[in-house]
């Protein structure tokens, strides 16, 4: 394969998405804003009980973050798992047409493609429930260091902690990484995610990681903290530095010898707020490959942010370019 400057280690998901009211969520018995784990039956089910359209186009959240990162010119790349099945094909072709290369896992999977079910609500929150397929059987390794040798930076997605044949092990890809000299990120992705594996979180990942990205929610169940200058305090005692969305309070970065805080631009106006928190990470990232200044990489971010919360889904629909040359001039070559 082709040199890349970003490899994404994460779950191959297609998502499935349509609009629904806030008492179709509680007939569900599901909580707004939610994210969880679901079994192939419990989504067929909310699918069946919900007429009307339904959207199907290739997901995940390192995905989308790499889908970012291609539309800014960066070259990309996953490594991920996908069943032999039309979600499988529908994925790794999307991604082909994006700019970014698939490395596929070397071995056969009992399971389907991983899908998401993403129930939108008028005021653009989001409540979804994902079933990971075949991403459960990855495994460390199987882990295409081939591939990473060289790569100056790889993204793991939090959710990973989740399958059974990684867990605590991604921790040990992410050092093997960085003794190859690539700069590791790592994504929390998911409050309860954090709840979850909170003690090996705290234990592992100073160690392990160069960047830490976070919403509020889940730098607080981190952190164990829920003042945000107590959080940043925490993390800023730790050996990486990294960035905490806040929603429509903006966002900060953090480190031992840097601190910034940006508001929310004024053009950033809700529709659906799927894929916020990915494209934040790729404005991040590319920030970080192109060398930007803290407070440039905080408002890369928040850019590419408002882009996608823009409208329905959760990949720009827009050149990034154009964006980029509307509403942040001087950041549009990077």
């Amino acid at each position: 394969m082709k040199p890349v400057t970003v490899l994404g280690f994460g779950s191959a998901i297609v998502d499935v998405s349509t609009v629904v009211g806030e008492t179709q969520l509680r007939q569900l018995g599901l909580t707004k804003g939610s994210m969880r784990l679901a079994t192939q039956e419990e989504q067929q089910h909310i699918i069946a009980g919900l007429p009307g359209e339904w959207e199907r186009h290739g997901g995940g959240s390192v995905a989308n973050t790499l889908v970012g990162l291609s539309l800014l010119g960066v070259q990309s790349a996953l490594y991920t798992a996908v069943g032999e099945d039309d979600d499988g094909s529908l994925f790794a072709q999307d991604l082909s047409e994006l700019g970014v290369e698939v490395v596929l896992s070397e071995q056969q999977y009992a399971q389907g493609t991983g899908r998401c079910v993403v129930l939108v609500t008028e005021d653009g929150q989001r409540t979804m429930l994902t079933y990971l397929g075949a991403s459960q059987e990855l495994t460390a390794e199987l882990f295409p260091f081939k591939v990473a040798t060289g790569t100056p930076y790889l993204f793991i997605e939090g959710y990973l902690l989740d399958v059974p044949g990684l867990g605590d092990r991604l921790f040990e890809v992410a050092r093997t990484a960085r003794r190859y000299g690539t700069k590791v990120i790592f994504s929390l992705s998911d409050a309860s995610l954090v709840e979850r594996h909170r003690k090996s979180l705290q234990r592992l990942l100073p160690a392990s990681i160069d960047y830490l990205l976070a919403n509020g929610e889940e730098a607080s169940a981190f952190s164990q903290r829920s003042d945000l200058d107590q959080i940043v305090e925490v993390l800023s005692g730790m050996r990486f530095s990294g960035a905490i969305t806040l929603g429509d309070h903006g966002a900060v970065y953090f480190g031992s010898d840097a601190y910034e805080y940006l508001e929310v631009p004024d053009y950033a106006l809700a529709v659906d707020t799927t894929g916020a928190g990915d494209m934040f990470a790729a404005g991040f990232i590319a920030g970080l490959v192109h060398e930007l200044c803290p407070l440039d990489v905080l408002r890369l971010g928040q850019s590419l942010a408002a882009e996608v919360i823009a409208h329905p889904g959760a990949r720009p629909l827009v050149d990034l370019g154009d964006w980029l040359s509307e509403h942040e001039p001087d950041l549009a070559n990077t």
